[in-house]
């Protein structure tokens, strides 16, 4: 993979499409991208659940249960009618709408190659250090305590000064590159397309659908658009990290008055990881609402799930994904068997992958089988970080990753 240039990046994917979210306008959009007709949340869909979600299988079990639930929760008549403004609906992203691709998340990746590939950067010691843990991960799937909010602590840092533009062109380049241990696939389209579909009819049956993910948020706002083009940014909740004014240097907000040369940038610290107890804080905070629905596939998610079925006025229901298969993902048995075992203690319903989708990816997309792992340790960053800890000035050498 070419390393990433920001100047080069300014003609890449730009604004999010101005569309309305759940609850917007009433016009019927053709999406293009999984081939079926949707309408918008204020009118009912004509289309049967069997229907509206052909790549689940027949005897799909959550296919059953939620269909039972969307008639009973939209019926006026119903004892668990929920008024639609209360359809409330918190959608996680990694491993749930989008393949976590072993071997690491999206923006891990991505801070991997910013860290020890990108040769436009200069990163310090200790973001290279923590690049180098990310790719340790990546070979053996053990993460160690307190990596996960070191990665959002320097992922904020590693574009710091960036503009709001250029962070998500740089975004939508990475999104391009080949989705690793895949056959048939880029990184920007690793979603699930039955998990597509599920939003989507949660959606044109009058549910107000958010994306609540640990994934950075402006990560998120560029690439959602392509696959949910209803979803707007208001409705894109990840993790936070500070933006400032470009001339703001170091002072706080409260001390620097806008002109007319600023623009938004990164401004380098993270505010919120929004992952576990973070998750309902959130929502709370930024939606408001009590979620009747919601979908997730992990522990990180554990607190969102019991956030939705506990305490809760309306009828609810928690969905968590079970990675059980191995041929068409690179799926965890064991940690799928330990998913199951959490919904049953926790009034959750399991979602069984390889019993219940007919397709992860599409047509066209297979393991790759024989993909070994061929990054070098260090990047080209890395003997640029030695040369300057050593006093001296020498430019990183150019060279591509693996």
């Amino acid at each position: 993979m070419k390393k990433l240039h920001c100047a080069a990046m300014a003609t890449a994917l730009t604004a999010v499409l101005a569309l309305s979210g759940c609850s917007g306008c009433a016009q019927q959009k053709s999406d293009a991208t999984n081939g079926a007709t949707t309408t918008t949340a204020s009118t009912t869909s004509t289309k049967s659940a069997k229907e509206a979600l052909s790549q689940w299988t027949d005897d799909s079990p959550t296919v059953k249960v939620v269909s039972e639930y969307v008639a009973a929760v939209t019926d006026e008549s119903s004892p668990d009618f929920i008024p639609k403004e209360d359809r409330v609906v918190t959608i996680d992203w990694d491993g749930t709408l989008f393949g976590e691709l072993d071997p690491i998340y999206f923006d891990w990746a991505m801070y991997v190659h910013r860290v020890l590939w990108d040769s436009t950067y200069t990163p310090t010691p200790e973001q290279v250090e923590v690049a180098h843990q990310i790719e340790e991960v990546e070979q053996t799937r053990k993460f160690p305590e307190g990596l996960e909010a070191m990665h959002a602590k320097y992922l904020a840092e590693a574009f710091k000064g960036m503009s709001i533009a250029d962070f998500r062109s740089y975004v939508a380049e990475f999104g391009e590159t080949n989705a690793p241990k895949f056959k048939g696939l880029k990184r920007k389209d690793s979603y699930y397309k039955p998990m597509i579909e599920l939003v989507n009819y949660l959606h044109d049956n009058g549910f107000d659908c958010y994306v609540v993910s640990g994934t950075d948020r402006t990560v998120l706002r560029e690439l959602l658009p392509a696959y949910f083009p209803w979803l707007d940014d208001a409705h894109i909740k990840g993790s936070v990290s500070t933006i400032v004014a470009s001339g703001q240097g170091d002072k706080g907000g409260l001390d620097y008055t806008w002109t007319s040369d600023d623009k938004l940038v990164q401004g380098g610290e993270l505010v919120i990881k929004d992952v576990k107890a973070n998750k309902p804080t959130i929502i709370a905070t930024e939606i408001g609402k009590q979620p009747v629905i919601s979908l997730g596939n992990s522990s990180g998610d554990s607190s969102m799930a019991n956030y939705t079925v506990n305490n809760n006025k309306y009828r609810s229901l928690a969905l968590m994904l079970c990675c059980d298969d191995t041929d068409r993902d690179w799926g965890e048995v064991d940690k799928a068997d330990k998913m199951r075992s959490s919904c049953e203690k926790n009034g959750w319903h399991a979602v069984s992958q390889k019993n219940e989708w007919k397709t992860f990816f599409g047509d066209g997309v297979e393991l790759d089988k024989d993909w070994t792992w061929t990054s070098e340790k260090a990047g080209p960053n890395q003997a640029q970080v030695e040369n300057t800890a050593a006093g001296e000035t020498t430019e990183a050498p150019v060279a591509e990753a693996a």
